[in-house]
């Protein structure tokens, strides 16, 4: 009686994990590189964009109504568009940020604004391809969320997030010792000295991806939930209790903008330390007034993930909040600091960073043992026609 798998499976498996990732691996290499990046887009942006996101000159006291007065100085540059969000800024004494809904481009603008001085001090738009000093960051993160293409961008990028796990897991299997034994495991993770140039390159592509398995399937499932996010919280509700995903509706009464700063604060009363990080100015059809809080101990470092909905008398109308919630909000609230490296530290971030490079030097290798293979062969086949002319 034998043991193990089936002795078709692996050869199957290594086709498969071979022809999606020739197909798609330059894809997911650029995915890596950007992503690489963008563990750092705060530090980037701020380093380009001091006016910006650095600590502003200050002229007298901070503004006791910060969203009333950006919003003020928003309404003059707004050429017809609509403000939807006031961001607050997560570097002290930077500028207030406004963000309006898409313009027929499909495009939002974030104009920045100085409540404390009464200036406007910028405006650029999130998602345009323009590599100039304000439109870099935007570029670089709409490529690697939405490869610039909106929403259909969007969905294609999840769905190569589970090719992602496809080549991953495919890519183990088929590498996957057959005897389990602690010299077959040396070979698998380590590079035979004194090899050939193909052995040193299999055995790269190999031990890589066995490394940083667990890197590559991490970054896989969290990119693929913040693509699909109402798919995967159905599916975490099927095995741990979680919020729904839409929140409880506020009766009906638009929502008045000097309002805001009051509703602001009476939501930050609810929990000690929590400061606003972003409000939903512009009210719903239900006249809901939507915040985004950071509560001391979250993961998320800018903006957090303590989401409340208030009427617009101030009283609670729904909450989501990441360290009390339920255990499947809890489990959720861990995908993106996990996919972006906040949840890791300084350390963490750098590991990301560099792990970000693996995408590229697996394609890299599996693409030169390919072209070789295959060149390889096509002598072979030459050499036997030649043979049988002669």
């Amino acid at each position: 009686m034998t043991h193990g798998r089936r002795p078709g499976l692996r050869p199957l498996a290594m086709r498969l994990h071979r022809w999606v990732a020739l197909a798609l691996g330059a894809w997911f290499a650029l995915l890596g590189l950007t992503g690489a990046v963008l563990v750092w887009h705060a530090e980037i942006d701020r380093a380009l964009n001091p006016a910006w996101f650095a600590p502003l000159p200050a002229c007298g006291a901070p503004s006791s109504a910060p969203i009333a007065m950006s919003l003020a100085l928003f309404q003059p540059r707004a050429q017809g568009a609509t403000a939807q969000q006031v961001v607050a800024p997560t570097t002290p004494g930077a500028a207030y940020m406004v963000t309006t809904k898409p313009g027929d481009d499909g495009l939002r603008r974030q104009h920045f604004v100085d409540p404390a001085c009464g200036r406007h001090l910028g405006v650029r738009t999130w998602g345009a391809l323009r590599l100039d000093r304000a439109h870099i960051v935007p570029a670089f993160y709409e490529f690697h969320r939405a490869l610039l293409s909106k929403e259909a961008g969007h969905v294609a990028v999840g769905f190569a997030g589970l090719a992602l796990l496809f080549v991953a897991v495919s890519g183990a299997f088929a590498a996957w010792p057959r005897q389990q034994t602690r010299d077959a495991w040396r070979r698998t993770l380590t590079l035979k000295r004194n090899a050939s140039r193909t052995r040193r390159h299999y055995d790269l592509h190999r031990a890589t991806g066995m490394w940083l398995l667990a890197f590559l399937l991490l970054m896989a499932l969290t990119g693929t939930y913040l693509c699909f996010p109402k798919q995967a919280r159905a599916l975490v509700a099927v095995a741990l209790p979680t919020s729904p995903a839409e929140m409880r509706k506020a009766a009906p009464a638009p929502v008045a903008p000097l309002q805001a700063d009051q509703l602001a604060r009476r939501a930050q009363a609810l929990w000690d330390g929590a400061r606003w990080t972003r409000v939903q100015v512009a009210g719903g059809q239900d006249g809901a007034f939507d915040l985004r809080l950071m509560q001391r101990e979250e993961l998320r470092a800018d903006t957090g993930d303590t989401r409340v909905r208030l009427d617009r008398d101030g009283r609670v109308v729904d909450v989501r909040d990441p360290l009390r919630g339920p255990a499947g909000d809890r489990l959720l609230s861990w995908l993106f600091p996990l996919h972006s490296g906040e949840a890791l530290g300084p350390v963490g971030r750098l590991a990301w960073t560099v792990f970000g490079l693996a995408p590229l030097l697996l394609f890299a290798t599996g693409l030169w043992l390919w072209l070789r293979t295959t060149r390889s062969r096509s002598q072979g086949r030459m050499a036997s026609g030649t043979m049988s002319v002669s």
